[in-house]
């Protein structure tokens, strides 16, 4: 069974449609990476695959069940969110920030801490978890909020499905932290989470998604492999540039080389 099945997806919150005909499906374990130019309807997909925004036709299924019909604690359990701007003006330690994902589940305080300190070394933060959230910068904020998200869906025994799911979650981090994220998630699904990742660097989605999906006016225009995905002739029909894709040294995935 699928994590994650959607069927025939539209989404017209404000009368024009923004997506249009979304189909796929993820399995448990599994990442998807959606590429696009801005505007395509790349943060709105996410947004609708947490149940943000209705559906005006088609369906979101997660394990097994149509996304609307799952109780919220249910859902809060099995899907968390790392959004591309996250704002927060409360003066919170970085613990309690992370401590928010963990306010769904019944686990006990004892798991909780447990979980605090896998996520805290999971983002490199562990030196930053009694700093106020609102005197960090602008890459450890990112960091913090990507933690909380990993706290929400860390373990498996909290929920028999999970979904992570990361609007462009390297944003202002730098080339370590950015190796750091591709780590974690590849952990988080080796465990049985299914992530979907919008992402504008095209090496990361190459290196760490299963499948990729391109997105261009709302439209899904192609879904497959990276290597299926990243061609030239794609990058100048969506993105309208130049591209050269070689081979990455160490992997059989594809490398953008853009002009």
């Amino acid at each position: 069974m699928a994590a994650l099945r959607v069927t025939s997806a539209c989404a017209a919150p404000w009368g024009e449609a923004l997506l249009d005909n979304i189909e796929f499906e993820l399995a448990a374990g599994s990442v998807l990476s959606i590429i696009g130019p801005n505007g395509a309807g790349k943060s709105t997909l996410l947004h609708m695959l947490a149940g943000g925004i209705p559906l005006s036709r088609g369906t979101v299924t997660l394990g097994g069940e149509l996304l609307p019909e799952w109780p919220r604690l249910q859902k809060a359990r099995a899907v968390a969110v790392l959004p591309q701007h996250s704002t927060l003006s409360f003066p919170y330690t970085v613990e309690e920030v992370i401590l928010l994902g963990r306010t769904p589940h019944r686990s006990g305080a004892r798991a909780d801490r447990q979980v605090l300190e896998d996520v805290l070394r999971a983002t490199d933060i562990l030196c930053l978890r009694n700093r106020l959230y609102t005197q960090l910068s602008g890459g450890e904020k990112q960091r913090v909020q990507l933690a909380r998200a990993l706290a929400q869906v860390w373990r498996a025994e909290d929920s028999p499905t999970r979904l992570l799911l990361l609007d462009e979650p390297t944003t202002a981090l730098d080339l370590a932290h950015q190796q750091m994220v591709l780590q974690t998630i590849r952990e988080l699904t080796d465990g049985g989470c299914a992530v979907v990742l919008v992402a504008h660097d095209f090496n990361l989605a190459a290196a760490v998604a299963d499948e990729i999906m391109v997105l261009h006016h709302g439209r899904q225009v192609l879904t497959g492999t990276p290597r299926e995905v990243l061609t030239e002739s794609m990058f100048q029909q969506v993105f309208a540039v130049g591209a050269l894709i070689g081979k990455h040294p160490s992997s059989d995935r594809p490398l953008v080389i853009q002009p």
